[in-house]
């Protein structure tokens, strides 16, 4: 009876350790398919997580838009304007050159054949008027005095011989046929030496030079052309020295047959050194009336009005000339044109709360003011649109920034 008794217990011991065995067995199994869910769900979540914000992030990427508080503005140096309506005026430039002011220009020429004796003024040398340039020896010349000469002496004889047949007449010892002779005969001889000394006068040179003749400037000025040199035989016809005033230059320029450029007499014209930049005024003087039947185009002489040390003939400049067509079209400030991808962009600004949103917004441009101000905006924009019309060059550096942040 105790046997059976002890048999039973020992069962109902061992079936419970067994059951025991099961369950904790159950429970750590179940455990571990849970720990390996939920970190594969983790794992998953982290996933798409990171997929959403690269989304998110490529997605701003491609929007390229920025939001900068106030005081980011201020400190980017941006500065806003509205896209607004106005001129984008149009310069064009032609090439001309400086040339001598002819009206204040003096050909120096000997007016008979000789030999040069001596040359005082050199090429490019300021001369004063009445200076000497050069001396000549004229064999003509010295005929000349001679014949003032033999004129004077037959002048004294003349007057000799009229002074004693006056004397005579008055005292009735000569007759009056004689002494009207002889009163011919003084005034004929005055007549000779009045003539011969005109043709010196005439010729430049006095009675005394002994056949030297003095060529002198006949204005102020430099010594643009000198052809003389001691010792040659020059004619009457040989131009020898070239004197330019170059106080005051004429500029000639070809200006083609267009429809938006137009010049008239008296107008003020700009033009520009093609070697120090500066620039300068002149004058319209004068348009040929006659265009090239080919090309169309027209002569036009200009008077500078400011000269300069910089200005001589033959320099070669740029005439700006205005456009006539001053249509009002729509522009923005050249500084807020900045190139994003290979497109010509501007920065368009829009109040979002407490801060101002920046989009880069591609434009179609069109002319540019030749004064560097402004640029025309033929699509992209809207009249009175704010945009970044200064400090777009650092927005910009900040997309580019932000783009190349993500693509690494």
């Amino acid at each position: 009876m105790s046997t059976n008794k002890s048999k039973k217990q020992w069962f109902w011991v061992i079936l419970v350790i067994a059951v025991g065995l099961v369950l904790s067995a159950l429970l750590f199994f179940t455990g571990k398919n849970k720990a390996s869910s939920d970190a594969a769900a983790d794992s998953h979540g982290e996933g798409e997580e990171g997929h959403t914000e690269g989304e998110a992030g490529q997605a701003e990427s491609e929007e390229g838009s920025l939001n900068l508080s106030p005081k980011q503005m201020t400190e980017y140096g941006v500065k806003l304007a509205q896209v607004g309506v106005g001129e984008v005026g149009q310069q064009f430039a032609y090439p001309a050159k400086l040339v001598t002011n002819t009206d204040q220009q003096a050909h120096v020429s000997a007016t008979f054949a000789g030999r040069v004796e001596s040359v005082n003024a050199l090429l490019g040398q300021q001369v004063k008027k009445g200076q000497v340039l050069a001396t000549l020896f004229i064999p003509d010349l010295v005929d000349q005095q001679a014949n003032l000469s033999i004129a004077q002496e037959a002048l004294t004889l003349a007057q000799q011989d009229y002074q004693r047949e006056k004397q005579l007449w008055e005292q009735g010892v000569s007759a009056r046929q004689d002494y009207q002779r002889a009163y011919n005969a003084y005034r004929q001889a005055q007549i000779q030496v009045q003539a011969a000394r005109s043709r010196l006068s005439a010729l430049g040179a006095s009675s005394g030079s002994q056949g030297r003749y003095v060529l002198t400037a006949p204005l102020s000025g430099v010594v643009s052309l000198k052809d003389i040199v001691v010792g040659e035989q020059i004619t009457a016809d040989k131009q020898l020295f070239v004197i330019d005033q170059l106080d005051q230059l004429w500029i000639e320029f070809i200006l083609p047959s267009v429809n938006n450029i137009n010049v008239q007499p008296d107008q003020q014209i700009e033009f520009k050194s093609l070697q120090t930049n500066n620039s300068f005024k002149a004058q319209i003087q004068t348009l040929t009336t006659a265009a090239d039947t080919q090309t169309g185009r027209l002569q036009v002489r200009a008077k500078v009005l400011t000269p300069a040390k910089e200005l001589r003939p033959n320099l070669m400049v740029n005439v700006l000339l205005d456009g006539t067509d001053k249509k009002p079209v729509l522009r923005v400030a050249k500084g807020a044109i900045q190139q994003i991808e290979g497109k010509a962009t501007v920065f368009v600004a829009k109040q979002e709360k407490d801060q101002m949103h920046f989009t880069p917004t591609p434009v179609q441009l069109g002319n540019y003011s030749s004064d560097g101000q402004w640029v025309e905006i033929q699509s992209g924009l809207t009249e009175k649109q704010q945009y970044v019309s200064q400090g777009s060059f650092l927005l910009k550096s900040e997309i580019e920034k932000g783009e190349a942040e993500h693509g690494h």
